[in-house]
């Protein structure tokens, strides 16, 4: 298990959060029902979050609203310091191109290399010449490279991405995410689709990623063993609410189990 960031004993008059969320509330346009209800979290630089609940209960709406993927209703996010939420198109961009997303379904082009995928990461830093390798410069092309030796799939940067397993194209798309040098990384179910041994070999890469460069880690998850092992920090919701939020040492399955449990009828 990765230890607890140092930022979990900092003074208040440390730095400003990674990412603040207060009174952050989501209702859905055709019926008016409530997705998220007021949620509130600060969470410091180099933290492992664990989201996790029941399907529908708010996860992967709060990782979108983080950098208005979704719009919420009311409440305020702020990034870096940087207020997300009434943010020009301008600032909005700039926020993103530091905020990493990592999808359950990973959003590859199947007939292009690996090489190719995890170039298209650079684009938000170095624009359109990205599209392709040929055309993108030579340190960017060297930085894919780097990114899929850190991942382990180096020597597949010339397979087509769909001739590899789900645990590796996973993996390519965090190398992708990579080429953006994200201060923030959402992963929303990253590890849902796979089997055991490829969802233990993603999260580790993943905590180790955020231990080597210090970014703050939001991962929304239905493994109870994986949040135990990989976060800093749990935090619960239910039906759009926070449950509870309380560091991962004070936790324990039988106490996250129960949150799935009580939504059963």
């Amino acid at each position: 298990m990765v230890a607890p960031a140092p930022h979990l004993t900092a003074s208040p008059a440390a730095t400003a959060p990674a990412i603040d969320v207060s009174n952050l509330s989501v209702r859905y346009r055709r019926n008016g029902a409530v997705s998220l209800s007021r949620v509130g979290l600060s969470i410091p630089d180099g933290q492992i979050v664990a989201l996790i609940g029941t399907n529908g209960a708010g996860k992967s709406t709060l990782l979108r609203c983080l950098v208005r993927l979704i719009e919420p209703a009311e409440g305020a996010v702020t990034i870096g310091g940087t207020e997300v939420t009434g943010a020009s198109r301008r600032t909005l961009r700039q926020v993103r191109q530091d905020v990493g997303f990592v999808f359950q379904r990973f959003h590859l082009i199947p007939r292009l290399t690996v090489f190719h995928n995890v170039v298209h990461g650079a684009m938000g830093r170095h624009g359109a010449r990205c599209a392709w390798p040929l055309t993108a410069p030579h340190h960017v092309r060297a930085q894919a490279m780097e990114a899929l030796d850190r991942v382990g799939l180096a020597p597949y940067a010339g397979r087509r991405v769909e001739t590899l397993s789900g645990g590796q194209q996973q993996r390519v798309a965090i190398a992708r995410m990579l080429m953006q040098q994200p201060r923030v990384i959402l992963a929303d179910e990253p590890v849902a689709s796979l089997d055991p041994a490829s969802a233990n070999s993603v999260m580790d890469l993943m905590s180790a990623i955020a231990a080597e460069r210090g970014v703050t880690v939001v991962v929304a998850l239905h493994q109870i063993d994986l949040a135990l092992r990989y976060a800093d920090r749990v935090v619960a919701l239910r039906d759009g609410a926070v449950q509870f939020d309380r560091a991962a040492r004070d936790c324990d399955a039988a106490q996250l189990s129960s949150i799935y449990a009580e939504a059963r009828p």
